[in-house]
């Protein structure tokens, strides 16, 4: 029996979310609509490269972060990146309203914040604070005008 591939479309845009007192994040709903029910409401989050964290759907986590690792070459540079990213992440899963509990010790390395703004990033969602985002977003938006990229 072939393996059933699961079909996922991009997450798209930015959205402002607020984090409760238990530490939780309600996956704004045009994500949430997004995530095939294969994913069995599971995910990975992790620290990003910037001040930012990253939020997979357990199946993109596997596809795109799981399997790079392992097509690593063999040595010390592959431990040191499995490393990072086993310390630096977690499996989270969201509750039937559609939140999820981001661990406290993540929270506290992107400063804490009690609202943040959630951004698609095609297969995953990137979790930023609000000052945060709104300073690398015009910063992006200054440099794209100078790349060569268009579509």
């Amino acid at each position: 029996m072939a393996e059933m591939e699961i079909e996922m479309r991009n997450f798209l845009g930015d959205y402002e979310c607020s984090i409760d007192s238990k530490s939780r994040l309600l996956i704004p709903s045009k994500f949430r609509c997004l995530i095939p029910v294969e994913n069995d409401n599971k995910f990975v989050i992790s620290l990003g490269k910037e001040r930012c964290l990253n939020l997979y759907p357990q199946s993109e986590w596997k596809e795109n972060v799981e399997n790079r690792l392992h097509e690593l070459p063999p040595g010390l540079e592959k431990r040191k990146i499995i490393r990072f990213y086993s310390k630096m992440s977690r499996h989270v899963e969201s509750d039937k309203s559609g939140r999820i509990a981001i661990p406290r010790d993540f929270l506290e390395m992107i400063g804490n914040p009690t609202k943040i703004v959630a951004v698609g990033l095609l297969n995953y969602i990137e979790l930023w604070s609000i000052d945060d985002y709104k300073e690398v977003s015009a910063k992006i938006e200054k440099d794209f005008q100078k790349m060569d990229w268009e579509y």
